[in-house]
C-alpha cells in the first residue's frame, strides 16, 4: 500500500520520519524529494503519484500552507477522489476547504498519533483499490436534498474523515446499522448531484462523493 505525501521541503525531517514510521507498518510513502520548478515535468510526476496512491497525507504548518505547490497537490487530489488526511504538524492557519476534514494532531512532540495515521490508512486500503476511484463532478439542476438527515450524516462522515468513497457496509458500521443496501440505493438516485455509485473491493457496494 502507497500514500503520497504533500509537504513543503523546508519540513524535510518530518517527512524523513513519516517515511520511516510508515515502512515499519507496512505502507509505502510516495514524496517529491528534490526541488519542484515550473514545468511540465514535475507536474505529470506529481500527479502520477497521486493517482497511484491510496490516499494523500498533508503535512500543515506555517510553510505548507503557504505553499502553492502543496495547494495544487491537495486539491488535484481532491478533484481525483482520493481521501485526504491532513496533519498538522505545527501551528498555522488552514485553507477554508480542509477545515471541515478532522485532522490529525502531531504538534505534541511526546504524542504523535502514529497509532491512529497507519490505522486510517489500512481502513482505506481495506475497501478501496487506489486505480478504480476516479472523481465526477456535480451535474448542474441533478436533483438532491442536502437537508435530508441521511445525506447530512453521510456527508459529515465523509468530510470530516476526508474521504471521497465509503462501502455500504462501513456507512452503516460508522453511522447507522439501519441504512440497508436499499435505502442507500434510493438515497444514491434521490441526490445525483452529491452521491453516485460504486463498486469496491470484493465487489463491495459503496458510494462516492461528486465533487462540486
Amino acid at each position: 500500500m502507497t500514500v503520497f505525501l504533500s509537504y513543503s521541503t523546508k519540513d524535510y525531517f518530518f517527512a524523513e520520519l513519516m517515511e520511516i514510521k510508515l515502512k515499519e507498518a507496512g505502507i509505502d510513502l510516495w514524496r517529491d524529494q528534490g526541488s519542484l520548478v515550473a514545468g511540465a515535468d514535475w507536474r505529470q510526476g506529481i500527479e502520477d503519484g497521486i493517482s497511484t496512491s491510496g490516499a494523500v497525507l498533508i503535512a500543515l504548518s506555517s510553510y505548507s500552507t503557504e505553499s502553492p505547490y502543496v495547494t495544487y497537490e491537495w486539491a488535484y487530489a481532491i478533484g481525483k477522489g482520493k481521501t485526504i488526511i491532513p496533519i498538522k504538524i505545527s501551528q498555522c492557519q488552514m485553507h477554508p476547504r480542509l477545515e471541515s476534514i478532522q485532522y490529525l494532531d502531531f504538534t505534541v512532540p511526546n504524542s504523535l498519533p502514529w497509532n491512529l495515521l497507519t490505522e486510517q490508512i489500512k481502513e482505506i486500503y481495506e475497501e478501496i483499490d487506489p486505480s478504480s476511484i476516479v472523481s465526477t463532478n456535480a451535474t448542474p439542476n441533478m436533483p438532491s436534498n442536502t437537508e435530508d438527515p441521511q445525506v447530512k450524516a453521510i456527508l459529515n462522515y465523509l468530510n470530516q474523515r476526508g474521504y471521497q468513497t465509503a462501502s455500504f457496509e462501513r456507512i452503516r458500521r460508522r453511522i447507522d446499522p439501519n441504512l440497508t443496501d436499499e435505502i442507500l440505493d434510493t438515497l444514491i438516485e434521490n441526490n445525483k448531484s452529491i452521491f453516485r455509485h460504486v463498486t469496491l473491493k470484493d465487489d463491495k457496494k459503496g458510494l462516492a462523493k461528486i465533487v462540486p
